[in-house]
């Protein structure tokens, strides 16, 4: 099972990498050419002391040993296969002298784990390419990467196909100690090598942030655990203001993708809906959502795509916004009728008119509709107790149809 791209544009010419991937083979021709080889790599007797040598340490074998390969021509193609498939997209992200560093650096990281685990000598790039692909990892994790297999094309996302190849073929590999000659530990130090490095990268905003990144994954699934969990438990975020919260009425949105009178009269609101768009992307929520009310009060028929508009509602919620949280739930609802968090929504929304709101009737429908959808058992019974305080306290509910 073979990468061999991925389905990720290109905005400009990976001519680094494409540098890297010659150096390699020119390298390999040269070394296997000259003397008479004594060593099991194969390599001619100018070229052995290059390899990274433990025993015999010197500080220009950890780069040297990467431009290195054994005497099999599939130890170079297997290399430069991977490395054309990652490297080029991760070229292109980088730019050409960061990558180029990162390259190196990722190979020297991967020999230092090498050196402290076995006395044998090793060579090639693979713990450069681990690197990589670890750095890959986390900047592209849904990319989808194309892949040989037997007599057929396909994808698969590029998490998924790294998980496997760092578990069942390094860590097994270096558990279970076996004979392959394979430099186990020094893939596994690149992996690590690159994905730590992509979280800081990440972190310190040093290249464009990708909404699915990983990072962006993780915050998201942290925020949906919360919210889930906020919805599942019953808590009451609203205590402090029974009675004294207003929800707005909610508002005629526009059709997907059609422009509204105002953001056609008004460069303004454009330009605040691309704002809140950046902010978002950029997991600057806060900002995102008062600009998001900013542009409500030009333009109350702004509504924007289905992540974003729960991401903002959801920030407005956890700030104690909840007028105008609830409103861009509704808008959520009305808009995205078949969104992937409509039952969560539903019950969010239920929470606040039946507690906290005299719209006992839209409460009932809110929560009756989320029962027809919810799965989870204690979000379940969390919107049956409600529908049963508010038939004690009088309010007509009709019986939900079988199921």
């Amino acid at each position: 099972m073979f990468p061999i791209g991925t389905d990720s544009p290109q905005r400009r010419t990976p001519w680094m990498n494409y540098a890297i991937i010659a150096a390699c083979t020119v390298v390999y021709f040269m070394s296997h050419r000259s003397n008479t080889p004594v060593d099991p790599a194969g390599l001619g007797k100018a070229w052995q002391g290059l390899m990274l040598t433990p025993t015999h340490l010197q500080v220009y074998q950890f780069i040297t040993y990467q431009f290195l390969h054994a005497h099999l021509i599939r130890h170079l193609l297997g290399n430069m296969i991977f490395l054309w498939a990652f490297g080029n997209t991760l070229n292109d992200k980088l730019g050409h002298l960061p990558y180029l560093l990162f390259y190196v650096a990722g190979g020297v990281m991967a020999g230092c784990g090498q050196a402290l685990t076995s006395s044998a000598p090793t060579l090639g790039a693979s713990g450069s390419i681990a690197a990589v692909v670890g750095l890959f990892l986390v900047l592209l994790p849904l990319t989808n990467i194309r892949v040989w297999f037997l007599f057929g094309i396909f994808e698969i996302p590029s998490i998924w196909f790294i998980a496997f190849q760092i578990v069942f073929f390094d860590v097994l590999g270096e558990v279970l100690h076996t004979s392959d000659g394979v430099a186990h530990f020094a893939h596994l130090t690149g992996y690590l090598t690159g994905i730590v490095v992509g979280l800081i990268v990440l972190w310190a905003n040093l290249v464009p942030r990708d909404h699915y990144d990983l990072l962006a994954l993780l915050n998201r699934w942290r925020r949906r655990r919360q919210y889930q969990s906020l919805v599942a438990g019953g808590y009451n975020p609203f205590m402090h203001g029974k009675g004294s919260v207003t929800i707005t009425p909610p508002v005629q949105v526009a059709a997907i993708g059609e422009k509204t009178p105002a953001s056609a009269s008004d460069p303004h609101v454009a330009s605040l809906r691309e704002t809140v768009l950046n902010l978002r992307r950029d997991h600057q929520l806060t900002q995102a959502a008062s600009t998001f009310l900013e542009l409500r009060r030009l333009d109350p028929a702004q509504v924007l795509p289905e992540d974003v508009q729960l991401d903002i509602g959801n920030q407005l919620m956890s700030e104690g916004r909840y007028p105008a949280a609830a409103t861009t739930y509704e808008d959520y609802l009305r808009v995205y009728p078949r969104g992937s968090q409509v039952d969560q929504v539903q019950l969010i929304l239920g929470l606040i008119y039946a507690r906290y709101e005299a719209k006992p009737q839209r409460a009932i429908e809110l929560f009756q509709k989320s029962l027809s959808q919810l799965h989870n058992p204690s979000q379940r019974a969390l919107a049956e107790s409600e529908l049963a305080n508010l038939r004690a306290a009088g309010y007509p509910i009709e019986p939900l149809p079988p199921t």
